[in-house]
């Protein structure tokens, strides 16, 4: 696995480092005026540099090869998906808020297989924080959804 994550290490501090210097000829512009180069200059720059420090991170010898596709690799991802299928399907009839408790119930009870007291203190304090940040400072129109 570390063989074929140097790869792409590579390949990504390449691409970076290429996209950087692309940015750059389109003009760098300043702090306070970018130019239409800057952001991609910056975003490209990091790519490079995450990319050459997860280079950095794969030398040393091979680890033992898991299989991808079994059981027990595939259980958690797959619960994953389930949850987040259900929570996009239960927005629009439930609402917001109570869809979005029941996510953070359903996935730190079958995903993450935490605590109880975690469970509820996240479930609690992640649904208000969020209805707090999308509601009262981002003036989102959340949906009410035809149950409450």
């Amino acid at each position: 696995m570390k063989r074929g994550g140097r790869i792409v290490a590579a390949f990504l501090v390449f691409i970076g480092a290429g996209g950087a210097a692309l940015a750059y000829e389109m003009g760098f512009g300043t702090l306070h005026h970018p130019g239409p180069g800057f952001f991609p200059f910056w975003l490209s720059l990091i790519l490079a540099l995450v990319s050459f420090i997860h280079l950095l991170t794969q030398w040393g010898p091979e680890s033992e090869t898991v299989s991808l596709w079994s059981k027990e690799v595939l259980i958690r991802p797959a619960t994953a998906a389930a949850v987040m299928f259900l929570y996009a399907l239960s927005m629009g009839w439930i609402g917001f808020f109570s869809s979005t408790f029941l996510l953070f119930l359903a996935w730190l009870i079958l995903v993450e297989r935490e605590k109880w007291l975690t469970i509820g203190l996240v479930s609690v304090l992640g649904t208000l924080a969020l209805y707090t940040v999308f509601s009262v400072f981002l003036k989102v129109p959340l949906p009410k959804g035809s149950l409450f």
